[in-house]
C-alpha cells in the first residue's frame, strides 16, 4: 500500500482515484481544507455515532467517498463524504428542505469535515434501468421532481440559479466545438429567462434517470439534488439530455416535443418557457462537456443536432 494512501477505519483505502483527483483540483479554494487528513476520523466517528458497519465496497465515483452501510437503528444507509464544501452543503441543505416520503432521508452531516450519513434507497433501482416508455418516465419524472418545488424564505446555502449559469455566460467562443450563434442565442434566452423569473423555489439542480431510485415497495425516491434555488422550469434541463446516449436518437427533435408536453401538462409550467430551459440548459451542459477540448469529439456532433432539435422549439 503506497505510504500517502487514505485508510478508512475499516481498513479499507480510499480510492486511489478520488485521491489524485483532489490532490489536483484545478480550483483549490472549492476544497475543504485538509479534508483528506480528516475523511477517515470524520468516518469512524459518525459510524460510532450511528453503530454503522459499513459494507467492503466503496460506490465509484472520483469525486465523493460513497460508501453502504448498515445501521441497527436507522437500517440500509448511505455515508458519503465530499471535499467540495459549497456543493456538500448545496446538497444537504436541499435534501433537509425537500424532507418527504419520495425524498432519500439525512439521518446526521457533518457539515465541517463534509460528511453525511443518509438513507439507503432498496434496492435502488434507477429509472433508467426500470421497463418505462419515454412517456411513462417523463410523467413520473416530472411528479415527482415538482415535489420539491418548495418556497424559500431563505435560501442560505443553496446556489442562485443565476450564479449556477455563469459558466454559459462566461464561455470563451470555440466554434470548432460549439457553434457559436448556439451560444450566443443561448445566452440571450437564459438572460430573458432569468429575467422574467417567478418567484424562487427549492430546484434539484441535476434531475434525471439516474437520480430517480425505486423501493422495494414499487415508490420512488430522489436522490442527489444540486440544491438550486430559481425558477422551476430549470429542472427540465437535466431531463432533456438523459439518459446517456438520448442525444444521438435520431428521433430527439419528436422526443424532445413530447417530454415538455407532458413536463408542461404535470407541472402547468408553460410549454415555452419549458422550452428555453431545455435549450439554454443543454447548452450549458454542453459548456461544461467541451471545458478543455481541442477537438470535436464525435459525441459532441450528436449534441450539437439536438441542440438545434432543442432551438426550433422556440420558434
Amino acid at each position: 500500500m503506497p505510504e500517502d494512501s487514505i485508510i478508512l477505519h475499516t481498513g479499507m483505502p480510499v480510492p486511489r482515484a478520488l485521491v489524485e483527483r483532489i490532490t489536483g483540483w484545478s480550483r483549490p479554494a472549492d476544497v475543504t481544507p485538509n479534508w483528506l487528513a480528516m475523511l477517515p476520523a470524520a468516518v469512524e466517528q459518525m459510524c460510532v455515532r450511528w453503530q454503522v458497519t459499513l459494507e467492503p465496497r466503496i460506490h465509484e465515483s472520483t469525486i465523493t467517498l460513497v460508501v453502504p452501510g448498515h445501521s441497527p437503528e436507522l437500517g440500509p444507509v448511505i455515508l458519503k463524504a465530499s471535499p467540495l464544501a459549497d456543493e456538500f452543503r448545496s446538497e444537504v441543505t436541499a435534501l433537509q428542505l425537500a424532507a418527504a416520503s419520495n425524498v432519500a432521508r439525512v439521518y446526521d452531516a457533518d457539515l465541517v469535515r463534509g460528511v453525511v450519513l443518509m438513507e439507503r434507497i432498496v434496492p435502488g433501482t434507477q429509472l433508467r434501468h426500470v421497463p418505462l416508455s419515454d412517456d411513462e418516465a417523463t410523467r413520473l419524472g416530472a411528479a415527482s421532481v415538482m415535489s420539491m418545488w418548495r418556497p424559500v424564505p431563505q435560501p442560505g446555502g443553496l446556489h442562485p440559479l443565476r450564479r449556477w449559469m455563469r459558466d454559459l455566460f462566461r464561455w470563451t467562443a470555440a466554434p470548432d466545438l460549439i457553434p457559436t450563434e448556439l451560444v450566443d442565442l443561448a445566452q440571450d434566452v437564459a438572460r430573458s429567462l432569468l429575467d422574467t423569473a417567478p418567484a424562487p423555489r427549492l430546484l434539484h439542480g441535476d434531475f434525471q434517470h439516474q437520480n430517480l431510485l425505486q423501493r422495494t415497495t414499487g415508490d420512488w425516491a430522489i436522490i442527489d439534488p444540486k440544491g438550486l434555488v430559481g425558477d422551476p422550469g430549470f429542472d427540465i434541463a437535466a431531463w432533456m439530455y438523459n439518459p446517456i446516449g438520448i442525444l444521438a436518437n435520431r428521433d430527439y427533435a419528436a422526443i424532445a416535443r413530447r417530454r415538455i408536453a407532458i413536463w408542461s401538462d404535470v407541472t402547468g409550467l408553460d410549454r415555452h418557457r419549458l422550452a428555453a430551459w431545455a435549450f439554454s440548459g443543454t447548452v450549458l451542459s454542453i459548456c461544461w462537456s467541451a471545458e478543455g477540448l481541442g477537438t470535436r469529439p464525435s459525441w459532441m456532433e450528436h449534441a450539437v443536432r439536438a441542440i438545434n432539435d432543442l432551438r426550433r422549439l422556440l420558434d
